[in-house]
């Protein structure tokens, strides 16, 4: 049963699922991305009803042919002899009984789409709890309104209504069998799906709706001329939505254009594909046997490349990192999965579609087929492209450049074009069998290839497990501490809550040990509740707060903010004896993910990736959090998108990709990954870091987004589990964000611990901050509903968004925390790193000098920026951020007070 619904159901699952998640992409609306299932779904399936129909009328013709020799057979005839002589009259009519079902096919064709559509929406966790329209929760049956104890649901109702509206139109002039197989049906639907979850009914019934419209469409003088018309006509209004209502970026918006101006042409272009079709492909058409071979290996072709070559050659590079997850030890797992899921995709769906069709439909899919198989070989080799280290889940570890519009896509387009010349000039060489010839041997040779690299995975497993490795938790040290020299470290801990510190420590009182010697400075502000604009000064000071940053308009924001990452490391290893080490730093080059080739070129400055890199190894080491662990449901979707990836266009890449998640929509199966890949970096500090005498300082900046996330978690120790028993006993027990930041400080402390047990402790200078806030009313802050209104801007609901934490620990200090209420701002942080250390720091980048004490750049308070940007990626090619003149404030002396807020006139 596996088997055949990831052959045949699978495949319409998964196009639903792209299409479901293209159209919450776009409205953020799950009802109308159902409907936009739905019209996927339709248009798919029109090429398919339309042969569908053809059967119909062949069937209808021939049973009226039959009728009337039929009817004088059960006059004359009783019994065997009326057996004996029907058949002998099917007989001379060329008729079988078994052809009946090609009346029944438009049905038929409606099953395998109904299953996959009931998988995929009947257990969608988006849908449950959200509205739409009259739908209170289309997570359950509609329940509109109840006659006594029964429930009546409305939807199911309305979709039966429609079917039999639609069913009537259709079958008018038809016999009375087909009225009463479309009532039938109609009827056992309403059945079904009466008490299904209304997602699922509405979907069915704008499936219902559209083919109303099409039955309709039927009956007109040229049905696909309108259909045209209108489609033309719809665009128009999603064309300018797209391109002034709708940020993306331009690449979208340009494939975008492109697909509507494809529709414009369309009539040109199936007057070409027509020419293409009487001329060079026209000795194909009369080549049965030939095309036929060439389809066939067109898909084996691309089932081998997609289902083996690609999962093995990927799995063959490292293949104890794909073994020992979940339900699936053996690495080798993965590639059955993904050879089934493209035998569904490449073999089954691709032979059937092509025997239903007639020799001018089938000369086309062997020509695309052909050039399929073609150009995703080629781009499979020749443009693979080097995108880096892939983590278990092939999520990008390091910032990747997709290239989606370079010299790279430009050239592998025009090569793609070139191919496809190629393919319609010389697809009717050798009577056909020119490219069958071709694929048949391409096709043994990427199988041996897969079956090499499935060796080298069987090797490398089998020795893995006699030896025991599988299990075996191995950690590089990262951080190597000086014993007898000065260390620096910085945490940043994106969206760290400054109000929750009192409250750990109360209940925590074995943080008071661990943080020893910390100060406590709660009166702190960001100068932007976004990582964008608050990080910055974190790193570089206040020459990286917003305002000056668009003060400097000459230069690209993406470079400023890189030479703020890079300010701190290269002051210690260039104006002070150090070896710098960063990880994961925030923005850099205004990509996703963290670039740590900004590193690159400075021989003492190391950069490291860490979220993300730990979580399989965190796994195998915690089994308590094994039910976590998403990476065997996650790579099961994605082995084989990752194969789609790499097969397809350089220009496509990016758009497959989707920032990681390959179009997977099930929200519930990643909830977990994004706190485990921050939360295991933070739980191996120990085992990252070692201790030697030096001949120099170490500055270390670590950067770590596990308090950015919310998630409640296992108190006392608060680590992830899947189910929470335990929430602690602090009065923010029940919300999320203080279990994310308790985590985070549990495992900070055991590392503290452990630095003090190492001798390292009272040498150490470390910082804990973070770029900004997230609560939007904190306790501690005075409300002012009026200030707040007037903050909000875009999104900002309250003055905690500014609220960032800041602990300082001083080399030497030691004692219980300390509180001071001195007026800092997160812009401190590189002052108070570089104090006693480097006597006169300048800054490398624009030479100006950075200074040690910040308290006359704050003595009439500082300027912060409201606006909600935060898109980095957008802002690539920007000079300054985009501001409103409205969204500059001023804050001084104190954060918590409401008269120390004031809006700031800055014409930009």
């Amino acid at each position: 049963m596996n088997l055949l619904y990831t052959l045949i159901i699978y495949p319409l699952y998964s196009i639903i699922e792209v299409a479901y998640t293209l159209v919450y992409k776009v409205l953020h609306n799950a009802g109308f991305s159902v409907i936009g299932v739905s019209v996927a779904i339709t248009l798919l399936c029109l090429p398919l009803y339309a042969v569908a129909e053809h059967w119909q009328e062949v069937e209808r013709d021939k049973q009226n042919k039959m009728k009337s020799g039929l009817d004088r057979i059960k006059k004359a005839f009783s019994g065997d002899e009326r057996y004996m002589m029907t058949t002998t009259f099917y007989k001379q009519h060329h008729y079988s009984p078994i052809m009946a079902l090609r009346s029944s096919f438009g049905l038929l064709i409606q099953i395998p789409f109904f299953l996959a559509a009931y998988a995929y929406l009947s257990h969608l966790p988006d849908l449950q709890g959200k509205s739409f329209l009259f739908i209170r929760n289309m997570g359950e049956p509609d329940a509109l309104f109840r006659l006594g104890s029964f429930t009546v649901n409305v939807l199911p109702i309305a979709m039966t209504l429609i079917n039999c509206v639609s069913g009537v139109i259709y079958s008018r002039g038809h016999g009375i069998r087909e009225k009463i197989q479309i009532f039938g049906m109609a009827a056992i639907f309403l059945v079904v799906l009466y008490n299904s979850p209304a997602g699922l009914v509405l979907y069915w019934t704008f499936n219902n709706i559209f083919s109303l419209v099409k039955n309709v469409f039927y009956k007109l003088k040229n049905p696909l001329k309108t259909f045209w018309l209108l489609v033309c006509a719809l665009c128009i209004p999603a064309l300018l939505f797209v391109l002034f209502g709708f940020k993306t970026k331009a690449a979208y918006k340009a494939l975008f254009v492109c697909a509507v101006a494809f529709i414009y042409v369309l009539p040109l272009i199936l007057k070409a594909v027509s020419l293409i079709l009487e001329k060079p492909l026209a000795a194909v058409m009369l080549h049965n046997k030939g095309r036929a071979v060439t389809y066939v290996l067109s898909c084996l072709l691309l089932y081998i490349l997609t289902g083996l070559t690609i999962p093995t050659s990927l799995i063959a590079s490292s293949p104890i990192e794909f073994a020992g997850i979940g339900a699936n030890p053996n690495p080798l797992d993965y590639v059955h999965i993904t050879a089934m899921q493209a035998a569904g995709f490449f073999l089954f769906w691709p032979l059937c579609v092509y025997f239903l069709f007639n020799k001018k439909v089938q000369t086309l899919l062997t020509a695309v087929l052909s050039f399929g198989a073609l150009a995703a070989t080629v781009n499979a080799f020749c443009f693979m492209l080097n995108y880096g280290d892939v983590s278990a889940t092939l999520a990008f570890l390091n910032a990747v450049d997709f290239k989606t519009l370079s010299l790279a896509s430009l050239a592998n387009l025009a090569v793609l074009i070139l191919l496809l010349g190629l393919i319609v000039m010389t697809l009717h060489c050798l009577d056909g069998r020119l490219y069958a010839y071709t694929y048949g041997i391409a096709s043994f040779a990427l199988l041996a290839f897969a079956l090499m690299n499935t060796a080298t995975i069987k090797r490398e497993y089998r020795a893995a497990v006699s030896g025991g490795n599988l299990q075996a938790v191995t950690m590089e040290p990262i951080f190597h501490l000086s014993r007898n020299k000065q260390n620096v470290i910085v945490f940043m801990l994106d969206r760290s809550e400054s109000q929750y510190v009192e409250e750990m420590f109360k209940e925590s009182p074995d943080f008071f040990d661990a943080f020893s010697g910390f100060t406590y400075y709660p009166n702190t502000v960001s100068f932007n509740g976004h990582t964008l604009m608050g990080s910055p000064l974190v790193y570089g000071g206040y020459e990286y707060q917003p305002l000056e940053m668009n003060r400097r308009k000459d230069e690209l924001l993406y470079k400023k903010n890189n030479e703020a990452l890079l300010l701190l490391p290269r002051i210690f290893t260039e104006q002070a004896d150090f070896h710098a080490v960063i990880t994961d730093p925030s923005w850099a080059n205004y990509s996703a993910y963290a670039d740590v080739s900004i590193t690159d070129g400075y021989d003492k400055i190391d950069g490291y990736q860490t979220i993300g890199k730990y979580s399989t190894a965190w796994y195998k080491a915690n089994t308590e959090g094994a039910g976590l662990d998403n990476t065997d449901a996650l790579l099961q979707h994605n082995m084989f998108v990752f194969s789609i990836f790499r097969a397809s266009p350089v220009i496509m890449r990016e758009l497959i990709y989707l920032k990681g998640k390959y179009w997977y929509s099930n929200g519930s199966v990643t909830s977990y990954t994004n706190i485990v890949n921050n939360y295991a970096p933070l739980d191996f500090l120990p085992d990252l870091t070692d201790f030697a005498e030096t001949d120099d300082g170490r500055y270390i900046c670590i950067v770590n987004e596990l308090t950015h996330d919310s998630i409640f978690m296992q108190a006392p120790d608060y680590i992830p589990v899947t189910k929470v028993t335990d929430y602690g006993s602090s009065r923010f027990r029940k919300e999320e964000s203080y279990h994310t930041n308790m985590a985070a400080f549990k495992r900070i402390s055991a590392w503290l611990t452990y630095l003090q047990e190492n001798g390292v402790y009272d040498n150490t200078r470390i910082i804990l901050v973070a770029d900004h806030g997230r609560a939007s009313t904190e306790d501690c802050i005075e409300q002012d509903a009026a200030l707040d209104s007037q903050i909000a801007g875009d999104r900002y609901t309250g003055r905690g968004h500014f609220h960032p934490l800041l602990l300082v620990k001083d080399f030497g200090e030691r004692g219980r925390l300390k509180t001071d209420m001195t007026f800092m701002t997160n812009g401190d942080v590189p002052s108070i790193a570089l104090h006693g250390i480097v006597e006169k720091p300048v800054n490398p980048f624009t030479k100006k000098a950075v200074p040690l004490d910040t308290t006359d750049l704050k003595k009439d308070g500082v300027v912060v920026s409201a606006s909600d940007v935060h898109q980095a990626w957008l802002m690539k090619n920007l000079y300054t951020y985009p501001i409103r003149d409205n969204q500059w404030w001023r804050v001084k002396d104190s954060i918590f007070k409401a008269s120390s807020w004031s809006r700031e006139n800055i014409a930009n």
